[in-house]
């Protein structure tokens, strides 16, 4: 194959720095005798399955068309990979960030220094209450915990966008109430209820964001550690340890190959006390 690069190549950015652009064929050049344009890189942008699981999230319930199609067009569009950390706990962040695909973990330390995950946001779901809620300080880390892609609104645009559009700033109260409701029961499941129960209401919900249904129950598609899982349920490896191997004692789970397979949906709906 003859790859024909151009003596002067049209760069689509004069002023852009080398290191910045990429080759990309022309459109029209045959594959024997391929022209080649320098250009700066396209930037990242959502799938429209992507923007429409954005769009799916319960407190957008109500908002009109204009104000959804208005929010889109103001978001920017990033790609992080697993581990890159994204808020700071305890620092001003002027962006608000939502999960177009892949996984984002919060977390926080305590006074004694301990490091730990309160909550993994999935695709969908938005995370960074401070720029939502009037540029406060971030009550938790976040890092990414998979590859993904986020959407971000910065607080200038967001102030703009609920001062003019009604619905999306009731919506976005909706989206403050609905976290802090969270965050309270979470507390008060860690405080009053049994390990056994705390884990089975844990697979539950990271199965109804994460899981793919396989026969009676499903598998999680999230590579999650003992440390991921035991932090997420307020115990020790050791105890979740413990309680894993009571299900899968019961034939509720199987854990090989290095996933968690729940086998019965209906038998977890139970160990969490839910109605089946």
């Amino acid at each position: 194959m003859t790859l024909l690069a151009p003596t002067h190549p049209a760069v689509s950015d004069r002023f852009a720095p080398l290191h910045a652009l990429v080759w990309r064929p022309e459109p029209g050049s045959s594959a024997q005798h391929r022209a080649w344009t320098l250009e700066r890189p396209r930037p990242p942008s959502v799938s429209p399955t992507q923007q429409r699981t954005l769009l799916a999230g319960a407190w957008l319930a109500g908002v009109g068309e204009a104000a959804r199609e208005a929010l889109m067009a103001a978001l920017s569009v990033s790609k992080v990979a697993a581990g890159d950390q994204l808020l700071h706990q305890g620092e001003h962040s002027a962006l608000w960030h939502g999960v177009a695909s892949g996984a984002v973990r919060l977390g926080s330390v305590s006074a004694s220094g301990r490091q730990l995950s309160t909550a993994l946001v999935a695709p969908g779901e938005w995370f960074g209450e401070g720029p939502a809620l009037g540029r406060l300080a971030e009550a938790c880390s976040a890092h990414a915990h998979a590859d993904a892609v986020l959407v971000s609104l910065r607080f200038d645009a967001l102030r703009r966008l609920t001062a003019a559009h009604a619905d999306l700033r009731h919506a976005l109260l909706r989206w403050s109430a609905a976290r802090q409701r969270a965050a309270m029961e979470a507390v008060l499941q860690a405080a009053s209820a049994p390990l056994s129960q705390r884990l089975a209401a844990c697979l539950l919900d990271l199965g109804q964001r994460f899981g793919q249904p396989q026969d009676e129950g499903f598998r999680l598609t999230l590579p999650l550690t003992q440390t991921d899982l035991a932090q997420l349920v307020a115990t020790s490896r050791q105890r979740l340890n413990q309680g894993m191997q009571d299900l899968r004692r019961l034939r509720v789970l199987d854990t090989r190959e290095a996933q968690i397979t729940v086998l019965s949906t209906e038998a977890l709906q139970r160990r969490a006390g839910m109605p089946a």
